[in-house]
């Protein structure tokens, strides 16, 4: 009986076992003695369970074990050969809104300068039909993307009609604060299938803090007012949550809201120190509080669908649920390893410089231009980003980083040398390690799995499979 290589931990009076292939188990104190020592001596009901989840295998069987589970291996990494691109775009950095926690330093004036221009966005689309990926799903951010409809609509219907040669097959979102729309943007919406992603932070007093305007009256008001529009237009759009200092004692209040406005899933944000977050420090908070606050807000959330039949799901948890439960790839670009931001994730500025993800793009609007990867007006721009990519590929992978090396979680995990780069640069150790928040997070994702009756089970598999 030969053991593969596996990661373990001590797991609230078990061992939890995990593998480079996903697998995961629990065993007994005594039963994890044994298998550490001699797996023989197990019971036949124990070796069973360990090698359908392939933690030891006959030696007679070894070619055929290795070969079955290099296929699960390269099933779970699957997107490395992934020919699916996230695109974001800025038509412009101008914003409607004084989010006490923006991150990318939105302009409130209407200068030409923030905006994307036509030259600019004509070498956007041949950037689309330049880059290898065949399905790519093109996402509008800002500022506040909407207050230049009229570039969005341009590019829409400019890929639209280069597509009839190159047959690509691709999306669009818009990640919009909904504060204004009109007949005619919803009319766009529609006929090109446009997705919406939104912001709603609570309920109407702790959304009106964290997202003020001077434009409306109410920004709860109008937002709510036009989730209600598009619905009957049957666009669903989704919607995440920041943590800040001001809601972060409110998160049932926040679900309730959810609920309260029939959203199907919420997606809670921590709070991330870019822009001018950085420097407003009363939106701050210590990331142990944030941790307390999510695992009860989960909880929470678990009992509201259980015993009140209602169906809401949080999309991190169900994340990390996906990459437990599921063989495949969970496709959410910013949890890989090896680190995909700048291969299945890209965003292009209203000048028209490309980045590897909205952090690094973030950072660049602080000042700094480390990971900046060329510009789309550039002929030479896939050559120049090849550099980036490298650097990314050659610092993104858990392996390389002694911390992550021998941990239970780094199969689930992802690497970001991006944020690395950023905590050492520019945000400092004091503010959050590496680690962050993962390790709580997976920690608590398998103690729900582990202390879960069938019924909840039911539950989590509904959530990892949505």
């Amino acid at each position: 009986m030969q053991k593969n290589q596996c990661f373990s931990e001590q797991f609230h009076g078990s061992f939890l076992l995990t593998n480079s292939a996903g697998e995961h188990l629990f065993l007994s104190p005594e039963d994890f003695a044994v298998f550490q020592e001699n797996p023989e001596k197990l019971s036949d009901k124990t070796k069973s369970l360990l090698k359908s989840r392939f933690f030891i295998y006959e030696e007679d069987n070894g070619n055929e074990f290795k070969n079955i589970y290099n296929i699960k291996y390269r099933t779970k990494h699957s997107y490395l050969e992934n020919e699916s691109l996230l695109l974001m775009v800025v038509p412009t950095i101008s914003c409607n809104c004084s989010c006490v926690y923006c991150q990318v330093n939105s302009r409130k004036n209407n200068s030409s300068e923030n905006d994307m221009s036509l030259k600019t966005a004509l070498a956007f689309c041949d950037f689309v039909f330049a880059l290898p990926h065949k399905n790519i799903k093109i996402e509008f951010q800002g500022g506040e993307p909407s207050l230049r409809f009229d570039t969005i609509e341009f590019i829409v219907r400019r890929v639209r009609h280069l597509n009839r040669k190159y047959h690509k097959d691709i999306e669009y979102v818009i990640c919009t604060n909904l504060m204004n729309l009109s007949a005619h943007e919803l009319k766009i919406l529609r006929k090109f299938r446009i997705a919406i992603s939104t912001s709603l932070d609570g309920a109407k007093s702790v959304h009106e803090k964290n997202r003020p305007s001077t434009h409306v009256d109410s920004t709860y008001d109008s937002l709510i007012k036009n989730v209600e529009l598009v619905r009957k237009n049957e666009i669903y759009p989704s919607a995440l949550v920041t943590i800040t200092a001001l809601n972060l004692s409110r998160m049932d209040e926040i679900i309730d809201t959810y609920i309260e406005n029939h959203f199907e899933s919420i997606f809670i944000r921590p709070l991330n120190n870019y822009g001018c977050a950085f420097k407003n420090k009363s939106v701050y908070y210590n990331l142990e509080d944030y941790i307390s606050a999510y695992k009860n807000a989960i909880l929470y959330l678990i009992n509201r669908n259980l015993n009140d039949g209602i169906n809401l799901r949080e999309e991190m948890f169900s994340i990390v649920l996906r990459k437990i439960f599921s063989p495949f790839n969970d496709g959410f670009v910013d949890m890989q390893n090896p680190c995909a931001l700048g291969q299945m994730c890209m965003i292009v500025k209203q000048n028209g410089d490309v980045y590897p993800s909205d952090e690094s793009r973030m950072i660049s609007e602080m000042g700094n231009e480390h990971w900046k990867m060329g510009n789309v007006n550039d002929r030479n721009c896939l050559i120049t980003m090849q550099a980036k990519r490298t650097e990314i590929l050659e610092n993104g992978r858990l392996e390389n980083y002694e911390e992550c090396r021998d941990c239970v979680y780094s199969p689930f995990c992802y690497a970001d040398p991006i944020k690395k780069w950023y905590i050492q640069n520019i945000a400092g150790e004091e503010y959050e390690s590496y680690c962050g928040i993962r390790k709580e997070l997976f920690r608590f994702v398998f103690e729900q799995i582990k202390n879960a009756d069938e019924r909840k089970l039911s539950l989590f598999r509904r959530w990892a499979n949505a």
